[in-house]
């Protein structure tokens, strides 16, 4: 617990929008630097190695940036000019016509804001501007996206508002796009766009500056420059007067979050470096990630997509027993991933995306807008969730902490990713070794980019985000059944999590109470109670049973303040994508629902790349019916993979090819590689398939 309050602080202290705008200066995480440190870096060195915030050094630097953040948010100004658009036509429900950006310095909690965004930088190009609320229209949900709902059939208006404290005379230009008819006042006086392009003399001392603009088509583009630079870095850009003590901080005091957090980094590579105690192996990692980091500049996809294999290398390393842990798969496996996704998407720091009409993903992001900026947090968009629950929150915190641009779902489905990948690993090291482990990680990852769903890495579903709660609490309850009950209570929070995310999971969140056994439980032992019932961890199944079944009442509870109907899927669209229905071949439908799911194909159909899930499959069904050497898997995993294909047998999605097959994949490679090293030698801890008791808290 003391780990989670610190690493808690931690995030507060980093993620906390700063007063004074320059490098790591907090959300919005807009910039490919702080996007990269902040969004992807420090958030695995969190996960990898959390002990390094038991430092006294790392603490110290904690406290310090967070009194900063505290202290600056009290005495400063903001740095930047209040951002504000108008619209001539309401763009969304509730009449808005005035958006908001997802901008947590402007005052988002406002029904009409002020200010729309912060602005503290150029914008070079539509996209640049925070104008995601062109994603919004119309007004009415349910209709689909016309040609004049958004540029170049949409118009409407920015006001600019702000002040410049001049330490010097000089010259203050507006450069805007052909498509920006620019109009401004700068202490009282008016000027046309080209006096505002020309530059406009400025005396030393406190203005004020108003910049209006009617914004049309596509060419757009938006430059403040004092004396030609860049308008907050050559001066103080404020948006209210500032004080003494503002003149005295700004020149330098932009600068110290970047070098406390500088500081907290090195503090975590300096702890894994004396943790790992092998500079050839923290070598062979970083070349490694450099590697993929080059490979991933050719922009070539095929290539980005066949990267997860070149990592089957971490297996044939010889490593000292230090190693052969979730600490060195992070490091020589999770952290060239990571790099893989980092160079991939941190360019679109920023930069916003502009989402296609009519489908989930369109309407995942306008209920996200809804919950945030419009303060409908328990409605959520729906009374009755037609569409998957949870991802709307997800996918409107991640606004909220990288702003406009959609970069940090990108980085969340490889997290996601990723801790299936850290499942397989896991569970496959327990049962058959450290080697088994890369190769099922490695395999995971690559049926993850080379398979059909490689489109749904930030795509903005929610098939990954349920996938990383559900394994994510697998491990915590393999962490749990030492009697841990912290780590017990999270995996049935982040079991129910899973659920809401994706309510067809269900028996997949359930399962996860199988990890109550321990791995060397074998699926022979199914049908004798006797041999695996009294090995149950007692604080796993009170954790995640008892989770789940507060998180289903709660469900139930919300459908009934909303419709007075006590039901827990009243008014979701299980109805309409349930297998079971009059008229249709049952046996048919059934069979081609699993197939679906077993083939990563809609219809279903081989596909090589499906192989590893057949396999885990088809392993699991040789495991329970007692064939040979399958009857030593993992009962717990056998369990866990039934759940997950038992789905297909209640509701058959459709679209999206290999969408509805995200949440098999870990455990199903898991499964195929643990048969492997069966059939591939006789381990000698697994001999017997029945092993001698052992007391309830042991794994």
């Amino acid at each position: 617990m003391n780990t989670v309050v610190w690493a808690s602080l931690a995030a507060i202290a980093v993620l906390w929008p700063g007063r004074l705008a320059g490098p790591l200066d907090g959300v919005p995480l807009d910039a490919p630097l702080e996007a990269a440190v902040i969004g992807v870096l420090l958030a695995w060195l969190v996960v990898a190695y959390a002990r390094f915030l038991h430092q006294p050094a790392a603490r110290a630097l904690v406290i310090v940036l967070l009194l900063w953040k505290a202290g600056t948010s009290v005495a400063l100004v903001q740095d930047g000019w209040c951002l504000r658009f108008t619209s001539p036509v309401p763009l969304f429900v509730e009449g808005v016509t005035v958006p908001h950006s997802w901008d947590v310095r402007a005052d988002w909690r406002s029904p009409t804001p002020k200010c729309s965004a912060i602005m503290t930088s150029d914008y070079p190009e539509l996209e640049r501007f925070p104008a995601w609320f062109y994603n919004l229209p119309p007004a009415n949900f349910r209709d689909p996206v016309r040609p004049g709902d958004r540029p170049p059939g949409a118009t409407s208006r920015l006001d600019l508002d702000g002040f410049i404290d001049a330490k010097q005379p000089g010259v203050l230009r507006i450069l805007a796009g052909e498509d920006i008819e620019t109009t401004g006042t700068i202490d009282g006086i008016d000027f046309a766009k080209p006096d505002l392009e020309a530059g406009v003399p400025i005396g030393v001392g406190l203005h004020r500056i108003l910049i209006r603009g009617d914004l049309r088509n596509t060419h757009w583009s938006l430059a403040p420059q004092w004396n030609g630079a860049n308008v907050w870095s050559a001066t103080t850009a404020t948006i209210e007067p500032p004080s003494r003590m503002d003149r005295w901080f700004r020149p330098w005091g932009r600068l110290v979050p970047a070098a406390l957090i500088t500081g907290l980094v090195l503090c975590a590579l300096m702890a894994i470096a004396r943790r790992a105690q092998s500079m050839a192996v923290i070598g062979y990692a970083a070349g490694l990630a450099s590697l993929v980091a080059l490979l991933t500049l050719s922009g070539r996809d095929a290539l980005l997509r066949a990267i997860p294999l070149l990592l089957i290398g971490a297996a044939a390393i010889k490593l000292p027993r230090r190693w052969q842990n979730l600490f060195g798969w992070s490091l020589l496996v999770g952290l060239p991933f990571l790099t893989l996704f980092v160079v991939m998407g941190v360019h679109r720091a920023g930069l916003f995306t502009w989402y296609s009409s009519g489908d989930d993903w369109w309407m995942f992001q306008r209920f996200a807008y809804r919950i945030y900026l419009q303060g409908f947090w328990l409605e959520g968009g729906q009374e009755t969730f037609w569409f998957q629950p949870l991802y709307r929150w997800v996918a409107g915190g991640l606004h909220m902490i990288f702003g406009d641009s959609s970069v940090g779902e990108l980085f969340w489905d490889a997290g996601a990713a990723l801790t299936g990948a850290a499942f397989a690993f896991h569970v496959t090291r327990r049962f058959a070794g450290f080697r088994w482990g890369i190769v099922a990680a490695v395999t995971t990852l690559a049926v993850f980019t080379l398979g059909p769903g490689w489109y749904l890495f930030g795509r903005g579903m929610s098939e990954f985000t349920s996938a990383g709660f559900l394994y994510g609490a697998a491990l915590f309850a393999l962490r749990g059944r030492g009697g841990y009950w912290p780590a017990a209570l999270a995996a049935g929070v982040l079991a129910t999590l899973g659920f809401y995310t994706r309510l067809n999971n269900l028996p997949m969140a359930l399962a996860v109470a199988a990890f109550a056994l321990p791995m060397r439980q074998p699926i022979g032992d199914l049908f004798r109670p006797a041999m695996w019932s009294r090995r149950l961890s007692r604080p796993v199944l009170a954790g995640v049973l008892g989770a789940l079944s507060v998180g289903l009442h709660l469900f139930t509870l919300r459908t009934w303040y909303y419709t007075s109907v006590y039901s827990m899927l009243f008014g979701t669209s299980t109805s309409v994508n349930t297998v079971w229905k009059a008229g249709e071949g049952l046996a048919m439908s059934l069979i081609s629902s699993v197939m679906m799911h077993l083939t990563m194909n809609d219809p279903p159909r081989f596909d090589v790349r499906a192989v590893p899930i057949l396999l885990g499959v088809a392993a699991a069904v040789l495991g329970v019916f007692r064939v040979g050497r399958f009857a030593r898997l993992p009962l717990n995993l056998v369990v866990f993979c039934a759940a997950g294909v038992s789905s297909a047998l209640v509701t058959r999605g459709t679209s999206y090819p290999g969408r509805f097959s995200i949440h098999l994949i870990p455990v199903t490679v898991a499964l195929a590689v643990c048969a492997a090293s069966l059939l591939v030698r006789l381990d000698p801890r697994s001999r017997s398939p029945h092993p001698a008791p052992q007391p309830p808290g042991t794994t």
